[in-house]
């Protein structure tokens, strides 16, 4: 349980002390509030000892967090104490984390969310439940649990931070919803019946959506292609896409800007978010992890480099009689007496050139791929093997003219590359 000391935790903590959950107290001590910050944690370590339940705390340096990560002290103490909870949760084998937040805390958040311009999602307020985390006060209003915590005789502190109007959750609760519960007096009731409404509606829309990418869309390793015709046809594709992007971390305004891009046939733009990539292709949206920056690997003539996402191997075969050329697209094979070491593996760059094998001009790595039809994500993957200034093999794709194996070739360098 997560207690704060203030009157919903500690009305929660009543009640899981009161049944027949097993159940422990963490507390959290943010050090902002100075001696109250102190009194809040001693409250609710007499409870935990009172009731002969575990007690755990924790004291954060929340202002110098906020500052070395250029957040909100109300954002640091969030994701301070989430982690927490978290660690705390698998290091002890708790099966949940419970919170207190209750329905009128689910109602300014909706309202917070609504005046920051949120999409449905945000409009259906705080989740009931989660894999780890319950919120088992969430249908009840905070008069009911005043009158619980009075009723039981319920000790608690008030946090003085909570009188102030400095922030919009405060200004809310104190000026705003008291107008509104004046105009009607079922209107935090009917609210919340409005929120299930959409809570409900944005469910059904995510299992469509769900159905849709399952029906619709093909898998290419880790890549995810969706159809451009089949995002085009529906009479508001910008909510079909809001549906399926959000779950990979794009946000309301990208995906804006991806379907206005999509609408014109802007093929070849990229998009990130915080873990994934968009590319807009002829025919399809293609989703993929977000590229890693990839350094350059320098490889002599047995070297062997190993990535989560391929591995390359290079050794010196003899030219004798016995040689054969493998012919495989990818291995690359190599005169050795052509090749200026260290070799030099790279992602290919703006400019490149090569003269492609069985050819006797040079070509624009961008014209060669436009030849193949080659798909904008496999461009941007494409990795180059170079001796000096020159390429010598596009991996997996071709090799250069000037390294080819001759009959003059006395050793051969051959380059292994595979892929998961």
């Amino acid at each position: 349980m997560a207690v704060s000391g203030g009157i919903d935790s500690m009305v929660m903590a009543h009640l899981f002390v009161n049944s027949a959950y097993r159940c422990a107290i963490a507390h959290c001590n943010f050090t902002l509030r100075g001696d109250e910050s102190d009194s809040d944690e001693d409250l609710v370590k007499l409870f935990a000892e009172s009731n002969n339940i575990a007690f755990y705390s924790i004291r954060f340096e929340t202002d110098k967090y906020a500052a070395e990560n250029k957040i909100s002290t109300q954002l640091a103490a969030r994701e301070l104490r989430y982690k927490w909870f978290e660690e705390l949760r698998e290091k002890h084998g708790f099966a949940k984390i419970a919170v207190a937040h209750n329905s009128d805390d689910n109602l300014e958040t909706f309202f917070i969310n609504l005046s920051r311009g949120a999409g449905l999602k945000g409009l259906t307020g705080i989740p009931e439940n989660t894999d780890t985390i319950i919120r088992p006060l969430l249908d009840f209003s905070r008069g009911e649990i005043e009158e619980y915590a009075v009723n039981n005789n319920i000790r608690f502190r008030e946090d003085s931070s909570n009188l102030s109007n400095k922030y919009l959750r405060n200004k809310l609760r104190h000026l705003a919803l008291p107008v509104l519960d004046d105009i009607s007096p079922s209107f935090r009731e009917k609210a919340s019946e409005s929120i299930d409404y959409l809570n409900k509606a944005n469910k059904f829309i995510e299992m469509e959506t769900e159905i849709f990418l399952k029906r619709k869309s093909f898998t290419k390793g880790n890549d995810i292609y969706i159809p451009l015709s089949e995002i085009r046809q529906f009479h508001s594709g910008e909510i079909r896409l809001f549906y399926i992007l959000k779950t990979f971390g794009f946000r309301g305004d990208t995906i804006a800007n991806i379907c206005d891009c999509a609408d014109n046939a802007a093929c070849g733009k990229q998009f990130f978010s915080s873990t994934h990539c968009l590319l807009i292709d002829r025919t399809y949206l293609i989703i993929s992890p977000a590229f890693e920056i990839m350094s350059s690997y320098m490889l002599d003539k047995d070297s062997c480099i190993q990535t989560d996402s391929f591995e390359l191997r290079c050794e010196v075969v003899e030219k004798d009689s016995a040689f054969q050329l493998l012919r495989d697209r990818n291995v690359g094979e190599f005169d050795l007496s052509k090749l200026n070491f260290p070799l030099n593996l790279r992602p290919c760059k703006d400019g490149d050139r090569f003269i492609p094998l069985g050819m006797k001009g040079q070509k624009k790595l961008s014209d060669f791929f436009i030849d193949l039809k080659l798909p904008v994500i496999e461009k941007k993957r494409q990795l180059a093997l170079v001796s000096g200034e020159d390429i010598i093999w596009l991996v997996g794709l071709r090799a250069d003219e000037r390294f080819k194996v001759r009959e003059s070739t006395k050793q051969v360098l051959r380059v292994v590359y595979t892929f998961p």
